[in-house]
């Protein structure tokens, strides 16, 4: 219920910044860096970890200097979310290297999203435009920066975070946090920057202190949640207070979230609130909102979770580039990125087919146009990789069936197959396991969907077992340019998953009966159909017409939320249907309301497609003796930021996506015969409960009573104060952290 002011688990936060610097592009003065993420809490192992016992590497190589940060994390610690998703925001924008150098603008990237359960669109950004200036040498840092928002707060109120950053002494070993101050509030796009109408405002500061601790400051809210909440109101509360002693590894806190909400029926609360007090081996910690409930963490043991790896190759231990895309501007000034997924833009902005959209050089500003090419589907070329059903038992796959749209999330158990869940009213339904095996005829093609590996497809067996093959697939799409179009219009044979063309809104949203899909074929030419890929349009049609929801349709309830497939789809025709299993490249199309669903590229001035590095496919088997996944084959790509493949599962009370293994550093992956070495760069830790914590709070000598932390007010924001954002005219400097060249 509780919806978090700007919560990005952004997979470039860390733990601590690293000295900044090196000279700045407006001269001599050097750029100070501030904190990119802030704990109440460190491991006492250290945040910054070194390669595992017996690794070596490259002297000097990427794979040896970049860097491996993790940071601790625990149920009162989520209050720091959103002060960290500015930090480690701030991070990318790489201000100390602008330093003096004037206004620009970065795009900075937001968790990986997409197409929610059935497909993806590759990242998403938010553009943030800053200033960062120093006077001298012995002058503090100061960084203004504004951030445009679209949907604040939930409410679906455009509007601009404004903010401002002062460092005055950068992190260290002895100051961890060094010595800064942040201000920020969030203000509808349709008022002025001196506007006190705020959604929310905040701060975040060092203490001054002489006694050899540190001390910091949080606090961020909007409104009274303790008071009365009108109807279609919210109120919000954030904050922290920690005093340490970094040497002894000793300290104390405060930390408090709440969050009240009327939506019309009464207000609903969502509150935390902590007093901790911690030394070097233990955290001791009192939930306040639960009676003073008491629990003691250990700093010692942990359950670790990586977000990010680095890939590099496995011989000079480089790290492995891809073009992944470059940024893109509209006639309007909006700013966007068009890459190997697709064009992304900010949700408020229109784009349509045939629009000019304009590449800025970066060494002579001068622009290159391109045309936008938008499909209302796309053709999915599907290379497959070959697993085993051993490979996914007891994960979750997702099958629907097309003639009823029902949905079901199932299970190979390794001897059964079984229905665990049923999607009712959007909404997942656990139920008790129940076998569905009998539903099925041998050497029918089964489609499901797994959230890690994607599709995952497979013959049903005659005895069904753990080496039952099955595939996964790397999608590629078609597009004008591709070697399947060189002779004109594509024809493709397909025998299930029959969609079909000018789909009405019944249809769409299987309502009285009716559905977008035509009954399977019985055998392979009785009730099959033979679709046209049109290259010109480059829509899939069925009897000359596309295979598209009909002008005007929208898709309200069912499946096609996501999207609707048809498909496999072979060039050439098959003799049996056990020929499916044998056929190594198919197609796939899909269609449907979201943006996920449409082709969407580029033309140049020479009308060709713009071409993008594909990921990189590698080739992972888990080795971790006791885990559920050991043994297993999983096929990762590497977009040259990102690593994915790796299994996540959303947590039912934070809702994050926690990942489900750890790949280790030094680890060896493999593509096209080529090695490649992975290495593990953030993550989190989670300190593990110990099982008596009243024996282990007495023993250790805690008296969290004997001094509680106060709770920071608004009474020291301060109001930013930083102006109307600049207008900008050349195109982002930095796109998730890395400078962009001509």
């Amino acid at each position: 219920m509780r919806q978090r002011s700007l919560v990005l688990s952004l997979a470039v936060a860390a733990v601590l910044a690293a000295c900044g610097g090196g000279d700045s592009a407006g001269g001599t003065v050097q750029g100070l860096q501030g904190p990119e993420q802030v704990a109440i809490i460190e491991s006492s192992s250290a945040s910054s970890l070194t390669l595992p016992r017996g690794v070596s590497a490259v002297a000097g190589s990427d794979y040896e200097t970049d860097r491996t940060r993790f940071w601790v994390r625990d149920d009162s610690m989520q209050v720091l979310d959103t002060v960290n998703m500015i930090l480690s925001s701030l991070n990318q924008t790489r201000y100390w290297d602008q330093t003096n150098a004037g206004a620009y603008l970065a795009l900075v990237e937001e968790e990986e999203t997409g197409g929610g359960e059935r497909g993806n669109q590759g990242p998403a950004y938010k553009q943030w435009t800053v200033e960062s200036t120093r006077a001298s040498n012995s002058a503090p840092q100061i960084v203004k920066f504004w951030l445009d928002e679209t949907d604040a707060m939930g409410t679906n109120t455009p509007a601009i975070i404004y903010g401002r950053l002062t460092v005055t002494e950068e992190p260290s070993d002895t100051a961890p946090l060094g010595s800064f101050n942040l201000f920020f509030k969030c203000v509808p796009a349709n008022e002025a920057s001196t506007s006190t109408n705020t959604l929310f405002e905040g701060y975040m500061r060092t203490v001054p202190r002489n006694d050899g601790q540190s001390e910091i400051e949080f606090y961020n809210g909007h409104g009274d949640p303790d008071g009365t909440i009108a109807a279609n109101d919210f109120a919000s509360r954030e904050r922290v207070h920690v005093v340490a002693n970094r040497t002894a590894g000793t300290g104390r806190a405060y930390a408090e979230f709440k969050f009240a909400q009327n939506q019309g029926g009464g207000t609903q609360v969502d509150a935390g609130e902590y007093q901790l007090q911690y030394n070097a081996n233990y955290v001791a910690l009192r939930d306040v909102t639960s009676g003073n409930a008491l629990k003691v963490l250990d700093r010692n043991d942990f359950d670790t979770r990586v977000f990010r790896y680095g890939v590099y190759d496995a011989t000079t231990e480089e790290r492995v580039e891809q073009l992944s895309g470059f940024p893109v501007r509209d006639a309007n000034g909006n700013n966007g990125w068009a890459g190997f997924h697709g064009i992304w833009f900010p949700g408020n902005v229109t784009l349509s087919n045939g629009q000019t959209l304009y590449r800025r050089s970066f060494q002579d500003n001068s622009t290159t146009p391109y045309t936008l090419v938008i499909v209302d589907g796309k053709l999915m070329k599907r290379t497959r990789s070959s697993i085993t059903l051993a490979d996914v038992r007891n994960e979750d796959l997702e099958y629907f069936s097309p003639s009823g749209g029902g949905e079901l999330k199932v299970r190979f158990t390794g001897s059964d197959f079984v229905k665990v869940a049923e999607r009712q009213n959007g909404q997942w339904q656990s139920v008790s396991p129940v076998s569905i095996a009998s539903s099925f005829t041998t050497g029918q093609w089964i489609n499901c969907w797994n959230q890690a590996r994607g599709n995952v497809e497979f013959a049903w067996p005659a005895s069904l077992s753990g080496s039952t093959a099955a595939y996964v697939m790397q999608m590629t799409p078609v597009t004008s340019d591709s070697p399947e179009l060189a002779g004109g219009d594509l024809t493709l044979n397909a025998y299930s998953r029959l969609l079909r063309a000018n789909i009405t809104s019944n249809q769409a949203n299987y309502q009285n009966s009716e559905t977008p899909y035509l009954p399977d074929a019985t055998s392979v030419s009785s009730g099959n159909q033979t679709y046209v890929f049109d290259s010109d349009t480059l829509l899939l049609t069925l009897g000359g017409n596309p295979c598209t929801l009909t002008n005007g349709v929208t898709v309200t309830q069912g499946p096609g939320q996501f999207g609707l497939s048809c498909g496999p789809l072979f060039t050439s025709s098959l003799s049996s249907f056990a020929d499916i299993q044998n056929q190594t490249v198919t197609y796939e199309w899909v269609t449907g309301g979201n943006e996920w669903n449409q082709l969407r590229a580029l033309k140049d001035g020479n009308n060709a497609i713009v071409d993008f590095d594909p990921p990189l496919r590698l080739t992972y088997v888990h080795s971790e003796n006791g885990s559920p996944f050991n043994g297993r084959t999983f096929f990762l790509e590497w977009d040259g930021a990102n690593l994915g493949g790796v299994p996540f599962e959303q947590n039912q009370q934070d809702n994050r996506w926690y990942p489900l293994l750890n790949i280790p550093s030094a680890t060896t992956l493999t593509a096209g015969g080529t090695s490649y070495k992975i290495k593990q760069l953030e993550g989190e830790q989670i300190m593990v409960e110990v099982g008596s914590p009243s024996t282990v709070y007495t023993a250790q000598g805690f008296d969290i009573d004997a001094q509680t932390i106060t709770a920071p007010t608004l009474g020291n924001w301060e109001d930013p104060a930083i102006g109307t954002k600049p207008t900008i005219t050349a195109a982002p400097l930095y796109v998730a952290g890395v400078r962009q060249g001509s």
